[in-house]
């Protein structure tokens, strides 16, 4: 099969669309004592979803910068930690910080509304990013069990490339079985939805996203010869965002995933939308940061500033929204500049020296 080189400037730009996203859904419930942020409450809660997108654009990326280089041991190990080190030491320093805050209300240092957020029980699931699988709900920096679920989907990755590599249409399987595997689950045993899941059951959730990500990237092909329908990409979006709480949970994920192929497709070939012009994957880069850092903000100056300010403030919390948004914004900045990019670099040098990691392995036999 002939190579399809792609730019990904709207799959980046979702990227950060899926995170400003969900820092509105989490941050409106700072605010639902007030009118406006009782609305985003009852109005955003299915952004909950672009989690999901972003698990699917994880698959696609992952799949175009490691599918045939993942064929041996050292191959399988290199990129492991390659992932490791982009991902856990925020993960850690922000677990750090929530487990200060928990000593602090342990020793009787300060006080706080929901000490149980903060149970010390958790702490080993949280330091081996299990907390998607089998981790207390919402505790400490709560959306950090996505990266539990795509540690796991990580893991399962060179597994799925030699399967894909003997037979591509494996890859369907591999989205149908853990999709129709989350539904027959829920329906008896009586639970929420699965792409509600997130501590307990995360993991599982992120496979069909993921697996679908790896299946666009092996059909990339296909995608490309689909017809270009100008405006379908940004029309689902708005429609999503717009009556996505009125829709289906299931209906609703299938939207986000459409969105993801409508953004592949128009990356493969290249082509400008209307999305693509508002340029906001300028801003891609900050993705991780900001997801991860907007609940610490959240922390610090709607919960512990508000505390303080809002009783000489009018509009209360409202008046501090904007103020927990620059400030997330400067500390993403930061964090990506001077923590994460520093400390990625060193972890992956460090690894290379160690075990002396010599380039990508051969690619895997059989694929396309």
């Amino acid at each position: 099969m002939q190579d399809i080189k792609t730019e990904t400037r709207h799959l980046d730009g979702l990227r950060i669309v899926a995170a400003s996203a969900v820092v509105i859904l989490h941050y409106s419930d700072y605010v639902k004592d007030q009118p406006v942020g009782h609305f985003l409450v009852d109005h955003t809660w299915h952004f909950n979803l672009f989690v999901d997108l972003f698990f699917v654009i994880s698959g696609y990326v992952i799949a175009s910068q490691y599918l045939t280089k993942v064929a041996s041991p050292a191959a399988v190990g290199r990129f492991l930690w390659r992932r490791f080190a982009r991902i856990y030491p925020l993960h850690l320093a922000t677990l750090a910080f929530y487990v200060a805050i928990a000593l602090a209300l342990h020793f009787g240092i300060a006080r706080g509304e929901n000490p149980a957020r903060y149970p010390f029980s958790d702490i080993p699931a949280q330091l081996l990013l299990l907390h998607a699988i089998d981790g207390a709900r919402l505790t400490f920096n709560f959306p950090s069990w996505s990266l539990s679920a795509e540690f796991f989907c990580y893991v399962l990755f060179p597994l799925m490339a030699i399967l894909v590599s003997r037979r591509k249409p494996f890859v369907l399987l591999l989205i149908a079985v853990p999709f129709i595997s989350n539904t027959l689950f829920t329906v008896i045993a009586g639970t929420e939805p699965w792409p509600d899941w997130i501590n307990k059951g995360g993991a599982l959730r992120a496979l069909p996203a993921f697996n679908l990500g790896i299946a666009c990237y092996l059909y990339r092909d296909r995608i490309t010869a689909l017809p270009a329908l100008p405006g379908l990409l940004s029309g689902s979006l708005v429609l999503f965002i717009a009556i996505g709480a009125y829709l289906n949970i299931f209906v609703a994920l299938l939207i986000v995933y459409a969105i993801a192929l409508l953004a592949i497709h128009h990356d493969c070939i290249r082509q400008t939308t209307l999305f693509s012009k508002l340029g906001f994957e300028r801003w891609s880069d900050l993705t991780y940061s900001s997801y991860m850092l907007h609940i610490p903000v959240a922390t610090l100056v709607l919960t512990l500033a508000a505390r303080y300010l809002t009783p000489v403030l009018p509009g209360g919390k409202l008046i501090l929204l904007p103020v927990a948004v620059v400030v997330l914004a400067a500390l993403s900045v930061l964090s990506l500049r001077h923590f994460e990019t520093p400390l990625r670099r060193a972890l992956n040098e460090f690894y290379d020296r160690q075990f002396r990691t010599r380039g990508a392995a051969a690619p895997l036999s059989g694929q396309t």
